[in-house]
């Protein structure tokens, strides 16, 4: 009897020491996978940080982006300007120089009768001067009468004064027309100058409107290179997410909850399909991509219910996503729901169907409250419609 109780001792001795490390080896795998999954969740965090940092410095840029095509709008609007006036004045030149021209030639010709009147004088003095009084005595003293005396004295006397009316219109005709030519070379002079300045600050349009083609250029480039991180982080996030589900399907030892059929719909409330899946013109970014699911659009703050029991792997903003949710079905199926207003479940809480896991809202790239509903399998978006009821 002592022989027999002692063999059960030492077999419970032999169990006990045989659970143990068993247990110990359990509770130590258990360690590891929460230490994998606190590591996973760390780097979801940094990659959906830095795809935030990317996301909103493509929105920084886009927005300078715009703002400087505005400029170059403004620019070129105010360099067609410039140039309708630069060819205004080039017309007034053409026709300041053609009236310089005119009045030059009616100067020339003024001072050209004004010398040949001023010659005419002239050869009268001289030829006075070389007669001498005695001409003038006979055109007097051959008069016929004394009234023919007076007639004939006036005659002489008129057409003296005559010549010299004559001379003195000439030669204020041709002051006139000397002042004209010299404020005609004023007004064609200040044209030309203004010209000069409007072709000045054309060039200056010109250049400041090539300088912002340039940052245009840079920033294109600059967004290009911030959607090419964002993309990639989407992706770092898209595979993480995956390795957090495989962690928590490991913890958990979660089952295959969607056994086929239709899925739940995330909204009871009426809603409006803003957007259904496929290709698309981004609203925001305006490039052609793949929309991986379906937009609801409705209220801020309309619930949003679990399309199927399961595992939350996401509950986070998340890339464009906003304020995002991911449920692990089991399967490789996986529900997404984004933009949220407000998330109501934690990562690694186990949900029902039916169950309110968050608010409809605007979070993340979007133009309006709406829910963005996504079915994934394997971790690839797919249609969502043929799984909704």
């Amino acid at each position: 009897m002592k022989k027999k109780l002692l063999l059960l001792v030492a077999m419970l001795i032999v169990v006990g020491m045989v659970a143990k490390p068993y247990d110990g080896q359990a509770l130590s795998e258990l360690e590891k996978i929460e230490q994998n999954l606190k590591k996973v969740r760390k780097d979801m965090e940094k990659a959906a940080s830095n795809q935030k940092h990317a996301e909103n410095k493509v929105n920084e840029l886009t927005g300078r982006q715009q703002s400087t095509k505005a400029d170059i709008e403004t620019l070129l609007a105010r360099i067609e300007t410039v140039q309708k006036r630069l060819q205004n004045t080039q017309v007034k030149i053409a026709e300041a120089e053609e009236q310089l021209f005119l009045t030059g030639q009616e100067l020339e010709d003024a001072i050209k009768q004004r010398d040949n009147r001023d010659e005419l004088m002239a050869s009268r003095v001289r030829m006075a001067y070389t007669a001498g009084p005695v001409s003038f005595l006979d055109v007097l003293l051959n008069s016929a009468s004394f009234s023919d005396f007076l007639s004939r004295f006036d005659a002489v006397e008129s057409i003296a004064a005559q010549d010299r009316n004559i001379l003195d219109e000439k030669k204020k005709y041709a002051d006139n027309v000397a002042d004209l030519k010299q404020q005609s070379e004023q007004e064609l002079a200040d044209i030309k100058l203004l010209y000069e300045e409007m072709a000045s600050h054309k060039a200056t349009l010109e250049k400041e409107e090539s300088d912002k083609e340039v940052l245009i250029s840079k920033l294109t480039k600059e967004i290009e290179e911030m959607e090419e991180i964002s993309e990639e982080s989407e992706k770092q996030l898209t595979e993480l997410a995956k390795q957090a589900s495989a962690l928590e399907a490991q913890k958990n030892r979660i089952k295959t909850y969607y056994k086929g059929g239709k899925l739940g719909m995330p909204l009871k409330s009426e809603y409006r399909l803003s957007s259904p899946f496929g290709y698309r013109i981004h609203p925001i970014t305006g490039s052609k991509k793949l929309h991986t699911g379906l937009d609801m659009a409705a209220p801020k703050g309309t619930p949003i219910y679990a399309a199927e029991t399961g595992v939350v792997t996401v509950a986070q903003s998340w890339s464009g996503y906003g304020n995002c949710v991911i449920i692990d079905h089991g399967g490789g199926l996986w529900t997404l729901y984004g933009h949220m207003s407000q998330i109501l479940v934690e990562k690694g809480q186990t949900v029902k169907r039916g169950e309110k896991i968050g608010l409809v809202g605007s979070t993340g790239q979007s133009t309006g409250n709406h829910l963005h509903f996504e079915v994934r399998k394997n971790a690839e978006p797919v249609d969502p419609a043929p799984y909704l009821k």
